[in-house]
């Protein structure tokens, strides 16, 4: 019986796993005319160091059309005096000194951004990223067609030695595999706020994040889930489209940003929950009932399927996505992923004290 239940988990699993991998066969069509003043906005608390990292990839990038608009939270390091000595026409600096107590600190940042913007589109990332090549904002411009409102990229993790990065970067790729799918299916159900943009007239006539100031996190994912369609949401694919950031080097941090993230899975629609659900409720089960298991003969013949299967569709997909993902530690990665988000995204429905940034 529990070797039945495993293999229909399993089952479950590769279904999902062709249907999402399935989607990357579209093809993503761009246009290369289309050069619309854009305006990249970065809400940063304290990241001096990263804005000189950042700034000057976001200046030598090949596209003569576009502002940055950068508004500094409560900073009380050397970031404004960083901004200001680079003088560069461009750079608009936003500086923040009081935040409402009902309004969440990184979206009443952003809110006072994106009202002193001017671009035709609005271009969002963190202060903790980088751009992968000097062809991004032209990745951005070529999906910004008449027709689309919504642009939707990936942000993979910068490599790194430690099994954590590593871990954290599988997890990235496999959250972008998951709703880089959808949308490309017409279902988009969430972004990163790294590397997203939206058309600045339908943000503006759109709630904003007014509907959502008090809630911690969530400044893409809930803005997604309320104005995004099938029709209006386009996706940026490709290595030049990546907007890359830093992973978190301890796995308590690690563990703080990923509750920040799920915590908003409440708000999500039903629809988008009960496919989630499915997902990683059939990934977790096909792992730990594998651990009960007596078919020993037929065991690895399964399991060894379940691995060639994800193989070939991550590859896939990675490829398409502009992403790399290490195959060697796939199987332990991909046991560890199955238990440990269940488990984050069980704790972030009971912590009640989440921050952006102190």
């Amino acid at each position: 019986m529990l070797f039945a239940l495993w293999c229909i988990c399993g089952a479950v699993q590769v279904i999902i796993t062709v249907y999402l991998a399935s989607a990357f066969t579209k093809k993503v069509k761009a246009t290369d005319e289309y050069t619309p003043y854009m305006s990249i906005i970065v809400a940063a608390h304290n990241e001096d160091l990263n804005l000189q990292k950042l700034v000057p990839l976001l200046l030598s990038q090949d596209y003569n059309h576009f502002e940055i608009v950068i508004a500094l939270d409560r900073c009380t390091d050397n970031s404004s005096n960083y901004l200001k000595k680079l003088a560069a026409s461009s750079i608009s600096i936003l500086e923040i000194n009081e935040v409402p107590k009902d309004w969440n600190p990184k979206k009443y940042a952003l809110k006072q951004a994106t009202s002193k913007a001017n671009g035709e589109w609005l271009v969002f990332t963190d202060a903790d990223c980088a751009p992968a090549s000097n062809q991004w904002l032209k990745s951005v411009a070529q999906c910004a067609s008449n027709d689309k409102e919504i642009i939707i990229g990936v942000s993979p993790y910068l490599s790194q030695t430690s099994f954590l990065s590593h871990f954290i970067r599988h997890e990235a790729f496999m959250t972008a595999f998951s709703y880089v799918a959808r949308a490309l299916k017409g279902k988009p159900y969430m972004a990163v706020g790294r590397n997203m943009a939206v058309r600045r007239s339908f943000f503006e006539a759109s709630p904003g994040y007014d509907q959502m100031k008090s809630i911690q996190g969530g400044d893409d994912d809930l803005f997604i889930q309320s104005n995004a369609t099938g029709t209006n949401t386009a996706v940026m694919l490709g290595s030049n489209s990546l907007m890359f950031t830093y992973p978190k080097t301890t796995w308590r941090s690690y563990w703080n940003q990923k509750v920040r993230h799920l915590s908003v899975g409440a708000s999500y629609k039903l629809s988008d929950h009960l496919f989630l659900s499915s997902n990683h409720l059939s990934h977790l089960l096909f792992v730990v009932l594998a651990t009960f298991t007596t078919a020993q003969y037929f065991f690895l013949p399964v399991f060894l399927f379940y691995l060639f299967i994800k193989f070939v569709s991550y590859r896939f997909a990675a490829g398409k996505m502009g992403m790399n993902i290490n195959y060697i530690l796939l199987p332990l990665v991909d046991i560890l992923y199955s238990v440990l988000i269940p488990v984050i995204a069980l704790w972030s429905k009971l912590e009640k004290d989440i921050k952006w940034k102190n």
